[in-house]
């Protein structure tokens, strides 16, 4: 039975340790991914429950998860058709039959948990006669829209129907739709507002690309890389908010009732359970409506410098730190990052950064952690790690108890749904849309020397939100502070830390690194030999497996002088 160990950083359960397996990320592309797709001896309350689907009815990529799925209805259905076959207007004929014996009970649940199988709205046939006329004037907006479809009626059918009324359906030979066959087809030119609103429809769920388009893409108005207007929707969270969180940890801005000062802030948290997070305190100062006119004069938008250094003045660790949380790929939580939804199990690590980089014009940045190892692992060596992102790829650099190992990275790999797909840094003015809640007593972790919690350096900052991110600005430096997302983590900014420039921009934002090149790291993933992402590429798996093992064994005989 292998030894289970825990160390603590900073206070919080940092990982838990078991025999190495590195193993590729299993991707859950569960928005069609049906747990009962053909099993109708499968009790419907029950799936309408189970947010998450068997093995057997996933897949690597939205093209694979097509084929499995399309395989499952070809087995339970005796009329089907591919895709390609049906028009838009067939396809919402199907969808309205399918409304029209929906069941209340199932579509109750969905309700209820704010689950991604729920029903939008109810004027469908007022929203499809809309988008109908816009891919008339717009007809190369015709495959997009008929595949959205498509994957829209795999859903309800598999959804919102009890069993006995598909066996109903069954008999008089209702023919089902099958899923695309191949990637998911790109939305939209760049020509206008209408393709921006039929192309919100079409690709509302990647959601990432509002913030991670390249600030070029963002600033010529290309379809689908403006955050869009949350207040106008009511059913948030959209991920159905899988682990429970209660609205101090997680408030999202399309979700009833509207969020409102000190909801949503947020801490530092450790797990999944919603208990395990150190939540900021938090104090209502004014509401933005209750504010005169000098008081409001000195809020300071959520933007951030399109150049930046953010570096304590004395050199020490803490002008930024941050929380990062993001989907566990790995049984260690070494490489991860972001991702758009908290469905899968999460990895969480606090760090505090010795310096951040951003640069919009290069789209780069780069932030330097020095890990200090406490407890039982004071054995062993501090470990760093450097992360690295230019334009579309990413580099996260470790040294890891004396070993250096190097990920290669693709940031969009774990949720694109239309390849190619591109993943760049945050945009100097994400934020600049988020609405404005009002001023709050908050506490900011870390900065200047304070904890979390009770022991955070309690501020005045102004609280704005967009869809699931909160972020807080400081009206006297006029600088962004804080920043939260329940499920991308907690970020801090010492306001006396920042500089609007860079120093040896060249140098800093090499890329490859050569750490990451051939003849670098000694245990390299996802990279080639010219450092480059290379998703069938790795090497020094079982040096850095045996490394690990060392360390293990390490920490375990000092475990054992301890207790003893």
């Amino acid at each position: 039975k292998p030894i289970e160990l825990k160390c603590t950083f900073r206070g919080q359960l940092w990982s838990r340790f078991r025999p190495m397996a590195v193993r590729a990320a299993v991707l859950a592309l569960a928005i069609l991914a049906s747990e009962g797709l053909g099993a109708p001896a499968l009790n419907d309350l029950q799936r309408a429950r189970t947010k998450k689907p068997r093995d057997s009815y996933r897949g690597d990529t939205q093209e694979s998860m097509s084929k499995v799925l399309n395989s499952h209805l070809k087995r339970s259905e005796k009329y089907t058709r591919p895709c390609a076959n049906w028009t838009a207007e067939q396809l919402q004929d199907f969808l309205d039959t399918i409304a029209k014996h929906r069941s209340d009970e199932l579509l109750k649940i969905y309700g209820s948990a704010n689950d991604r199988r729920q029903l939008r709205r109810n004027d469908h046939r007022e929203e499809w006669a809309e988008l109908n006329r816009i891919v008339e004037d717009l007809p190369h907006l015709a495959e997009p829209q008929r595949e959205a479809h498509c994957r829209e009626a795999v859903m309800w059918w598999t959804h919102h129907l009890e069993e006995d009324k598909r066996q109903e359906l069954r008999a008089s030979q209702l023919t089902v739709p099958l899923l695309p066959d191949g990637p998911k087809k790109t939305c939209g030119r760049g020509v206008g507002g209408k393709e921006g609103k039929a192309c919100l429809f079409i690709n509302e769920k990647n959601s990432c690309d509002w913030c991670h388009s390249s600030q070029a893409a963002h600033d010529a108005g290309v379809p689908g890389t403006s955050v869009p207007d949350a207040l106008k929707k009511t059913d948030g969270p959209d991920d159905g908010n899988p682990k429970g969180w209660d609205r101090k940890r997680r408030c999202d801005q399309d979700q009833m009732p509207r969020c409102q000062l000190c909801e949503g802030i947020g801490g530092r948290a450790w797990s999944d359970k919603n208990e395990d997070i150190d939540l900021t305190p938090c104090e209502i100062v004014s509401k933005a409506d209750d504010m005169n006119q000098s008081l409001r004069a000195t809020v300071a938008p959520p933007l951030y410098p399109k150049q930046f250094t953010v570096r304590r003045k004395d050199g020490k660790q803490g002008g930024y730190s941050d929380t990062l949380i993001g989907w566990k790929i790995d049984p260690f939580c070494f490489g991860f990052f972001p991702q758009n939804d908290s469905i899968k199990p999460l990895c969480y690590r606090s760090e505090d950064s010795t310096v951040k980089y951003y640069d919009i014009g290069r789209e780069a940045s780069r932030i330097e952690y020095t890990i200090h190892n406490s407890g039982v692992f004071g054995h062993l060596p501090n470990t760093s790690s450097i992360i690295l992102q230019v334009q579309d790829r990413m580099w996260i650099q470790n040294n890891l108890w004396g070993v250096k190992q190097c990920i290669c990275a693709d940031p969009s790999g774990s949720h694109c749904e239309n390849p190619p797909c591109h993943t760049y840094i945050h945009r100097w003015n994400t934020f600049e849309t988020a609405q404005y809640l009002g001023r709050e007593k908050i506490g900011v972790e870390w900065i200047q020397n304070h904890g979390t919690g009770t022991s955070s350096k309690v501020m005045e900052l102004d609280h704005f939100i967009l869809w699931s991110h909160h972020v807080w600005t400081d009206p006297v430096s006029k600088k962004l502070v804080r920043a939260w997302k329940p499920f991308n983590g907690l970020q801090v900014y010492d306001p006396e830390a920042w500089t609007e420039s860079i120093e040896d921009p060249d140098k800093l934002f090499e890329n490859p690194p050569p750490m990451c090149k051939k003849g670098g790291a000694p245990a390299r993933i996802h990279c080639d030999d010219d450092g480059h992402y290379h998703k069938g590429k790795s090497e020094g798996l079982e040096l850095l497996e045996a490394h690990l093992n060392s360390m293990m064994a390490k920490v375990s005989h000092a475990s054992e002088e301890v207790m003893i």
